[in-house]
């Protein structure tokens, strides 16, 4: 049997701590077979007290505060499983989540599993959304050519001889923790996409993922972290001897010039959004998609509310 280390990042999240850990000791697998991982990020409230109860059930680190990448790097660092699942600590897994992870894991040919996580308030109240039409596998083919699409950090598992060649993950690096290690497992592997909610991701004020397209700061955070993370991309590819497709360049230009109309909007600077639009004209891919995105980018500059708000209302199923 396959021993399974659940790592999960921690930080001021005690009054969601218990619900996240029950759901890991819920799970249908003999508890031998389970590691229970918890890095404490300097947590103030109590997070501790809280740990502290649950042992020797879950191994507790506790260090200064350092950020969710090395709280991750450290407790990655610490799994001795087969398998690694990553796990937020205002998430929750479902039941059933670890047995059909594992049952993914039995193709010698996967390195990452992956499954869709449901939206939820703080009180894991479901969230209308919408999840892509995955394949049964994506490979570094997909991921060239822009076909891939990546849940969220608690739908995530690696094989473990896989992580640790993707480690360490960048210490500044934040909202695209996730996507680092998922994108990188693809030059070892392939991912196994599960189309089943085996999780609850909460979405509530005081985290990042809340509300990332209307505050100025959350957007300017996004073309850092974009950067960052673009730069290792680039260079994984390199060594593979690898390119991005023109299309997938051409949909990560668009994305990026929808957030920078949307940040002068939100600053109350619609000169200058306006500006920014007309720039983005230039050259602009001569695709159905890429007309739709100027076409509703123009709204954002005329008002970021109105356009927020049928971005959500488009969003949603």
């Amino acid at each position: 049997m396959m021993k399974v280390s659940v790592v999960i990042d921690n930080h001021n999240y005690g009054r969601f701590l218990r619900e996240t850990l029950d759901s890991v000791l819920a799970q249908a697998l003999d508890d031998a077979a389970v590691e229970i991982v918890v890095v404490d990020d300097g947590s103030t409230d109590d997070s501790r007290e809280i740990l502290a109860s649950y042992a020797p059930r879950v191994k507790s680190l506790l260090q200064a505060r350092q950020g969710q990448a090395m709280a991750f790097n450290n407790g990655l660092a610490a799994a001795t499983g087969d398998v690694v699942c990553l796990l937020d600590s205002d998430d929750v897994f479902l039941p059933g989540k670890l047995a059909a992870v594992v049952a993914a894991f039995a193709d010698p040919k996967i390195s990452c599993v992956q499954h869709f996580l449901n939206d939820t308030d703080a009180k894991l109240v479901p969230l209308p959304r919408r999840f892509p039409a995955w394949p049964a596998r994506y490979t570094l083919d997909d991921y060239a050519a822009g076909r891939t699409e990546f849940t969220a950090t608690s739908g995530l598992a690696f094989r473990r001889e896989t992580l640790l060649k993707l480690l360490p993950i960048p210490k500044d690096l934040f909202y695209y923790l996730d996507d680092f290690l998922t994108a990188h497992a693809l030059f070892f592997g392939e991912i196994s996409n599960l189309p089943a909610v085996l999780g609850l991701h909460r979405m509530h004020g005081a985290n990042w993922c809340a509300g990332g397209l209307e505050d100025p700061a959350k957007i300017e955070r996004d073309f850092a972290d974009r950067a960052n993370y673009g730069a290792h991309r680039e260079r994984w590819l390199a060594e593979a001897g690898r390119t991005r497709a023109p299309e997938a360049v051409d949909a990560e230009r668009l994305e990026l010039w929808r957030r920078r109309v949307l940040l002068e909007s939100l600053r109350a600077r619609p000169l200058e959004a306006a500006r920014v639009w007309r720039e983005g004209l230039r050259g602009l891919p001569k695709t159905r998609h890429a007309r739709f995105r100027a076409a509703t980018t123009a709204l954002a500059v005329l008002s970021p509310t109105l356009y927020l708000t049928l971005y959500d209302w488009y969003s949603r199923p």
